[in-house]
């Protein structure tokens, strides 16, 4: 019993509770071995206390564990496909589709982080100890795909990254970084991406219907998507009209089948008669990339300086070039912390140039990197509750889904000193 418990502890050394217990010939001798005993003795007895109801730090700190495990789990069937797949008619990624039964995807996937883990051995030390998950180890092997081992190694704020911050905003954080050292070295990403542009059309032979495929450079994508968000939106509003079920009507996925149909085609997707207003034309005046350029880009005294979309990531300084005639360009002078707008309490809604600072700051929704386009202006002391200021430093994005999130989890935001968001149970009664 003793031994069972030891697997959710979290002191260090935890780990070798299996190792020692049992010699190595006789751990995998048979499918009920002494270490699966011993692991599923200790999942069950989680998955009862679980049932039974655990106090929140017990939770917290089962959730750690679970974490950890997968992670280590996922670190030894890297290291295991390598070993299995030897033989001349085995490559990795067959190996993880038989006997542990991933799909291709995910088993693609696996296997070509296995295969660069060997180049990497400080993210394989991570991912062994639980430290990052695959996600994070993915993203890392990606990175080194596009820009080389060696950099990835040499650079300790990367894995540090890695360890705090949660996948999805790492994977765009390690796709911006290996594009910014490809940026300096002078590799034009954009036209890579350009050049790697495709689109389809195809009829599906199983079920007749049509099949639509695009593969976009970063800024035209961004532009597509917020032309797609506004009218998906419009069609949402549509569709809640007298305090209906917007999904009972169509579900998501079929309201942004009928969004790309009618933006395409200018015609009602149910009805197909034509739309009384031009959705494409609407949708596109609607769009805005907000591009941020050091000085010395703009003036011509550092042309090779830093360039970047706001939630598409570094650019080559030569996208200012491309700027249309009708772009409507604000210019903002930073001093070395950022310079902030105050409207204290005479003003509810933020204005258009804190909007546009917070973007610069925030660069999307503080929870889950949803773009600016999709998201609102909350104050962190809320306006009405806390008397909240509309100020620079107490407003934060938040797409809506997050913001009824705040709302209905009786959560507050607090800005650290670093510039990070930490969310925390508010004091006192839900408002």
């Amino acid at each position: 019993m003793e031994q069972r418990h030891k697997l959710f502890t979290d002191s260090p050394g935890n780990e070798d509770t299996i190792a020692s217990a049992s010699p190595e010939s006789q751990l995998w001798d048979s499918p009920g071995n002494d270490a699966e005993k011993w692991i599923s003795a200790g999942l069950n007895e989680l998955e009862q206390r679980l049932q039974q109801g655990m106090p929140q730090p017990d939770l917290d700190a089962a959730m750690g564990f679970l974490e950890r495990t997968r992670a280590r789990v996922d670190s030894l069937m890297c290291n295991a496909t390598r070993a299995a797949a030897t033989g001349p008619d085995k490559d990795p990624t067959t190996v993880l589709r038989e006997k542990p039964r991933l799909s291709s995807r995910e088993a693609k996937r696996m296997a070509k982080v296995a295969d660069r883990l060997t180049e990497l051995p400080k993210v394989a030390e991570s991912f062994a100890a639980g430290d990052i998950t695959l996600d994070h180890a993915s993203a890392l092997a990606n990175a080194a795909e596009k820009v080389g081992p060696e950099a990835v190694e040499s650079d300790p704020t990367l894995l540090e990254e890695a360890n705090r911050t949660n996948s999805d905003r790492f994977a765009r954080r390690a796709r911006d970084w290996s594009d910014r050292i490809l940026i300096e070295a002078g590799v034009d990403t954009l036209q890579r991406q350009r050049r790697a542009r495709e689109g389809k059309l195809w009829v599906d032979r199983n079920s007749g219907m049509g099949m639509l495929m695009a593969k976009l450079p970063g800024p035209q994508f961004a532009h597509l998507k917020q032309a797609a968000d506004a009218h998906y939106l419009q069609l949402l509003r549509r569709d809640s009209t007298g305090g209906r079920d917007p999904n009972a009507v169509r579900t998501p996925a079929h309201r942004m089948a009928d969004v790309l149909f009618e933006l395409l085609t200018n015609r009602d997707a149910h009805t197909g008669e034509p739309l009384t207003s031009n959705p494409g034309v609407r949708a596109k005046a609607s769009t805005q990339l907000i591009i941020t350029a050091e000085h010395g880009v703009v003036d011509g005294a550092r042309p090779d300086g830093r360039v970047e979309i706001i939630g598409v990531g570094p650019v080559p300084p030569d996208i200012l070039k491309t700027l249309s005639s009708d772009t409507q360009v604000a210019g903002m002078i930073f001093d070395r912390t950022g310079r902030p707008l105050w409207l204290g309490r005479n003003q509810r809604l933020a204005n258009a140039a804190q909007r546009l600072a917070v973007a610069i700051r925030d660069g999307g929704c503080f929870k889950c990197g949803a773009p600016m386009h999709q998201c609102e202006l909350h104050h962190i002391r809320e306006w009405h509750r806390d008397g909240g200021r509309t100020d620079i430093d107490n407003l934060v994005a938040v797409c809506r889904q997050h913001h009824r999130w705040l709302e209905n989890e009786n959560v507050v935001i607090r800005r650290t000193a670093s510039g990070r968001y930490r969310i925390r149970p508010r004091d006192g009664p839900p408002g």
